[in-house]
C-alpha cells in the first residue's frame, strides 16, 4: 500500500487509525492487540506512530515530517462487546492495508460498521440470558429444579438489560441492581422449586461475573501492558464487589418479604446425556449474547466444547491449576487454527472459549465468604482465583507459541 505524502492525505490517514481504534476499543480489543492493530495500519501508511491503550482511553502520537508532533487523548465510552462487528471491522481493516478500499471511504465504512444495528432482535438476547444461565447449572452440578429457577433469574436479568437500553442510570447500575433482582428472585422461587438458592443465583449471574476482564487484565500484564492490565483488574474487582452487595441486598430483601433462602437443599445433578445438550445451549446463547454472527455460532459451541472436555478430562488425573492450563491451551491454540483457516478474529472463538475455564465465579464466591463473616475461607478462594487466573493465562501464552498467530486481531 503506498505511503500517505502530502498533508492532507496524512491527516486522512490519521483520522481512518483513531476512527478504527476507538471502534476495536468499543467492541472488546485487548489493548495488546488494539495496539498492534495501530501500529501496523500506520506502518503501512507511512506513519510513524506509538500508541497506549487504556480499558477508557487512548492515547495517539505521530511523528509527522516537517510538521509539528501530533498527539491526541481519546476517550472511549459505551463499550459493548459486539464480534460480528469485531469482524467487519477486522475485514475492513485488512481491504485497507491491501489497497483494496481508498482512506476516505474506509473511515466512512468505520462509522457505518459501529452504527449498524444488533445482529439479533431483542427478544432472543433477552431469552440467550435465560437460557446461559439454565446451562451454566451443568457447570456446578446442579439438577433440573436449579435449572429452571436460575433460568427464570436470568430471564429477570435478560429483561433488565433490555429496559437499561431506555433508561440510562440502569445501565450505570446494571451490576449491582441485576445482582439484586437475580438473588430476590432466586430466594422467592427457591422453596416453591424445591432448589438451591444459592447455586441458582450464583448461575444466574454468570453472565455478569467479570472472568473475561480478570483474564485479560493478566493477560496484558504479562505482555508488559501494566496500566490497562492494573486498570482492567481493578474494575472487574469493583464490578465483584457490586454484586456481592447486589446480591446481599437481595437476599435480605427476599427475607423481608418473608421467604428465606434454600440453602440446606442438595442438588441432584443432571444425568450424563444433559451435559452435551448444556454445553450446545452455553455455546449458541454466549455466541448471541457476544453478538457473533450467525454464520460463526456453530464455532462457537466448538469453542465451548473443547475446553470444558479437556477441562473434564484433565480434573481426573490432574490438579485444577494444570486442568485449566490444558483447556487454555487447547483453546488459545483453537482460536488462532481458526483465524488462520476463516481469516477472521480469533475472539470469535477465544472469548466463549475462554468465558468456560475463567475463575470469575470462584472470585465471586470469595467475597461472599468474606461478606458473611469467614475472611480464611475467602482467603482461600481468593488464592484459587490467582493460582487458575495464571494457569489461564500461561496456557494462552504456549498457545500462541505452538500456533502463531497470523493476524493482529
Amino acid at each position: 500500500m503506498p505511503s500517505l505524502q502530502d498533508s492532507t492525505s496524512r491527516q486522512q490517514g490519521i483520522d481512518f487509525v483513531q476512527k478504527l481504534g476507538e471502534a476495536l476499543h468499543r467492541f472488546g480489543t485487548p489493548a495488546n492487540r488494539l495496539e498492534d492493530v495501530l501500529f501496523l495500519t500506520s506502518k503501512e501508511l507511512g506513519l510513524e506512530a506509538s500508541f497506549f491503550s487504556m480499558p477508557s482511553a487512548i492515547f495517539y502520537a505521530y511523528d509527522l515530517p516537517e510538521e509539528r508532533g501530533y498527539a491526541r487523548l481519546q476517550r472511549v465510552y459505551d463499550h459493548a462487546v459486539d464480534l460480528s462487528k469485531l469482524a467487519r471491522l477486522d475485514r475492513l481493516f485488512n481491504e485497507v492495508l491491501d489497497g483494496k478500499i481508498p482512506i476516505q471511504e474506509a473511515a466512512a465504512k468505520v462509522d457505518e460498521i459501529v452504527s449498524a444495528p444488533a445482529p439479533y432482535p431483542k427478544a432472543l438476547t433477552w431469552l440467550a440470558f435465560g437460557a446461559t444461565s439454565a446451562a451454566a447449572v451443568n457447570f456446578f452440578s446442579g439438577g433440573l429444579p436449579e435449572t429452571i429457577l436460575a433460568g427464570l433469574a436470568g430471564l429477570c436479568l435478560g429483561s433488565l438489560y433490555v429496559l437499561a437500553d431506555f433508561f440510562l442510570p440502569l445501565k450505570r447500575l446494571f451490576e449491582p441492581l441485576g445482582a439484586l433482582l437475580v438473588s430476590l428472585t432466586s430466594v422467592v422461587l427457591a422453596d416453591m422449586l424445591g432448589a438451591s438458592s444459592d447455586l441458582a443465583t450464583l448461575a444466574g449471574l454468570i453472565i455478569l461475573v467479570p472472568g473475561f476482564n480478570i483474564a485479560i487484565g493478566a493477560t496484558e500484564l504479562a505482555l508488559k501492558h501494566p496500566a490497562s492490565g492494573m486498570a482492567r483488574l481493578a474494575g472487574a474487582g469493583v464490578t465483584l464487589l457490586m454484586l456481592t452487595m447486589g446480591t446481599m441486598f437481595g437476599r435480605q430483601l427476599g427475607e423481608l418479604m418473608g421467604f428465606s433462602p434454600n440453602t440446606t437443599v442438595s442438588p441432584i445433578p443432571m444425568p450424563d446425556w444433559a451435559q452435551p445438550i448444556g454445553l450446545t445451549v452455553a455455546g449458541l446463547s454466549l455466541g448471541i449474547l457476544f453478538k457473533i454472527a450467525q454464520r460463526d455460532l456453530l464455532w462457537a459451541v466448538a469453542a465451548v466444547f473443547l475446553p470444558f472436555l479437556v477441562f473434564q478430562a484433565g480434573i481426573k488425573e490432574f490438579s485444577l491449576e494444570t486442568s485449566i492450563f490444558l483447556g487454555a491451551l487447547v483453546v488459545g491454540a483453537f482460536s488462532n487454527v481458526y483465524a488462520r483457516w476463516r481469516d477472521r478474529p480469533s475472539m470469535i472463538v477465544r472469548l466463549p472459549g475462554i468465558l468456560i475455564l475463567v475463575p470469575g465465579a470462584t472470585g465471586f464466591i470469595s467475597l461472599g465468604d468474606f461478606a458473611s463473616g469467614d475472611p480464611m475461607a475467602g482467603l482461600e478462594a481468593a488464592y484459587k482465583v490467582g493460582m487458575t487466573t495464571t494457569a489461564l493465562v500461561t496456557g494462552l501464552l504456549v498457545s500462541n507459541i505452538l500456533v502463531p498467530p497470523r493476524k493482529a486481531l
